[in-house]
């Protein structure tokens, strides 16, 4: 099991915690509750590309995995500072951020652990979580992810990419879920963190497929080495 904790402390506010738990393949564990909110349910707003089959009594995965989050913050103005404490594998990260960009870490962690079939090629990435990590890292971390994701299939057997064709359609399902999961939100916060933060994710979402090329050669000094 694996355990990562999350502090924001606004500003003239209440400190917020969380503790969430994931299992060894670093899907997460959720906690049980009595009523979930509307938002929450797979039927609302549920997203154009969603493999799970129609279901009234079902939850959205994603959302299910979003309600502690959404709940507690959902009042939180997205340029509010906070004081951020995150506590992940025996390290520590601390800053001070607007509201937005904590929830933007957080929320970014969990929607690949939630258990949405869509979002799921990212856990490795949540796995080893990079806490406010900036769009430069995510590509860099993205597409080395998608090229060892490669390795494994090719060491099974199973048919590969050689390209990064395979990322970009990911990404591009990615974006769909993000629209439908911005929809939720607006349904479930007072004020507009937790929206912004997704709006922010997606915005990297859009932008890595059509930066692939330029900040890719931008790196390519510091790969010298295997260059030469």
């Amino acid at each position: 099991m694996h355990t990562v904790r999350y502090a924001l402390t606004p500003r003239d506010g209440a400190r917020l915690e969380f503790a969430f738990e994931f299992d060894d393949a670093f899907a997460l564990v959720r906690k049980p509750r009595g009523a979930w909110p509307a938002w929450a349910a797979l039927e609302f707003e549920k997203c154009a590309n969603c493999p799970l089959p129609a279901d009234p009594a079902a939850l959205c995965p994603l959302a299910a995995g979003l309600v502690e989050v959404v709940e507690a913050t959902a009042a939180l103005v997205s340029h509010t500072p906070v004081a951020l404490a995150i506590e992940q594998e025996g390290r520590a990260t601390i800053a001070t951020v607007p509201a937005q960009d904590a929830l933007r870490s957080l929320i970014g962690m969990l929607i690949p652990a939630s258990g949405c079939p869509r979002t799921a090629f990212f856990r490795p990435m949540a796995r080893f979580h990079a806490p406010l990590s900036g769009p430069e890292e995510t590509l860099y971390r993205a597409t080395s992810m998608f090229r060892l994701a490669q390795h494994l299939r090719r060491c099974r057997g199973l048919a590969a990419d050689d390209g990064l064709g395979g990322l970009v359609a990911i990404y591009g399902e990615l974006n769909v879920v993000n629209r439908h999961l911005t929809e939720r939100l607006r349904a479930a916060c007072e004020k507009d963190s937790p929206l912004n933060a997704v709006v922010l994710l997606d915005v990297f979402a859009q932008l890595l497929p059509m930066q692939l090329d330029e900040p890719l050669a931008a790196l390519e000094p510091l790969f010298e080495a295997f260059l030469g």
